[in-house]
Order: structure tokens, then C-alpha cells, then sequence
């Protein structure tokens, strides 16, 4: 296997982070970043999560950042 065939094969992995309000993070890590943004969106309409904060991040990059408001969640990057 080639270091080229190895990049790509990664290239895909992601991290969806989880911010409590209480500041509690959890790092649940997904199989690419396309998955993270769907799960991202399920913890947002999950009514019984106490979150602030939802990131899907990939090789230390953040993809996409949601923060909860006064008017539900809005994309911040």
C-alpha cells in the first residue's frame, strides 16, 4: 500500500464534538465527515440533550460549528 492510498483512505474520517451547556465535551468520531454533519443534525433536534455547541471536525479542521441561541441553533462556520 502506498502512502498516497493511505491519505485518501483517511482523508473521509471526522469527529463529531458534543458541548454540554454544563461545558461537558464529547468526542464521538464518525466514518466520514458526510455521517458527522448527519449525526450533527439529530443531536440538534434531540430535545433531551442540554447542548450549546455542536462540531464536526476532520484532521483537526473544523467543517461545520453550530451554536444554540434564544432562536434554536445557528451555523457559526
Amino acid at each position: 500500500m502506498s502512502e498516497h492510498s493511505d491519505a485518501v483512505g483517511n482523508a473521509g474520517l471526522a469527529n463529531l464534538i458534543l458541548i454540554e451547556q454544563s461545558g461537558a465535551k464529547h468526542e464521538i468520531p464518525q466514518p466520514s465527515s458526510v455521517n458527522g454533519m448527519i449525526e450533527a443534525e439529530q443531536a440538534m433536534q434531540h430535545r433531551g440533550l442540554h447542548l450549546r455547541e455542536v462540531k464536526v471536525v476532520s484532521q483537526h479542521t473544523a467543517i461545520a460549528r453550530w451554536k444554540a441561541g434564544e432562536r434554536g441553533w445557528r451555523r457559526v462556520a
